[in-house]
């Protein structure tokens, strides 16, 4: 399941990779400079495209699925690539809205108070 789940986000991002590569092909066929083209990649790049949600829907229901597998196994988690790599996908997320609250505005900062072994929020 992991596997399949990495294969779909390779798939997104190598979606992504093409949009970005055409955008700076078609920049620099209409004439724009080296930092034109670069810039036209980078943006078309990053840009949303209609399949995300549903990839990263995918992806996340084959990585809870696996590591419903994982429990009904009786492994432990912290050997499970599932459970790992929505760990670690959820980690950054919640590490990058941190950064980005404290760029914004430090007190910002006061909405992301410390998650500690008995709280259920994250």
């Amino acid at each position: 399941m992991a596997k399949l789940a990495a294969a779909v986000l390779a798939g997104k991002k190598k979606l992504h990779d093409l949009v970005g590569s055409f955008a700076g092909w078609l920049t620099s066929l209409i004439g724009g400079d080296e930092v034109t083209k670069a810039f036209a990649r980078e943006l078309a790049t990053r840009i949303p495209l209609p399949p995300d949600a549903k990839l990263v829907a995918v992806t996340r229901g084959l990585q809870v699925t696996g590591v419903l597998l994982c429990v009904a196994d009786g492994d432990d988690l912290t050997r499970c690539q599932c459970f790992i790599d929505l760990a670690l996908a959820e980690t950054k997320t919640r590490v990058k809205k941190i950064l980005l609250a404290a760029v914004d505005d430090w007190t910002g900062l006061a909405a992301y108070p410390p998650i500690t072994a008995g709280s259920a929020s994250a």
